[in-house]
């Protein structure tokens, strides 16, 4: 099992839980809460919870709607997906 940092309003990841290949996705419960007590000089803690990553992404991340670049067609996508690996992108269609 995996937690999450995420913010409640947007349920967009902070950055401070970002690494290189994406969401970071802490081992313990208390290492999320250790990495959100870190962060608390930067962000307001109360603004900020931890979930199982199974249920965040299955039933708290929010999705968006966006234009695919290519087909003009419009599609859904969690509000975390990196831009490189979102077609609405011209990074995701460059690769």
């Amino acid at each position: 099992m995996s937690y999450v940092v995420y913010n409640l309003e947007t349920t967009r990841v902070p950055d401070f839980a970002w690494k290189h290949s994406g969401i970071k996705y802490y081992a313990t419960l208390g290492a999320a809460k250790a990495a959100l007590t870190r962060a608390a000089g930067r962000i307001n803690k109360a603004d900020y919870g931890i979930a199982d990553s199974v249920d965040f992404h299955n039933s708290i991340e929010k999705t968006i709607i966006k234009r695919n670049l290519m087909s003009g067609k419009e599609y859904q996508e969690p509000v975390n997906t990196p831009l490189c690996c979102s077609p609405s992108s011209e990074t995701y269609w460059s690769m």
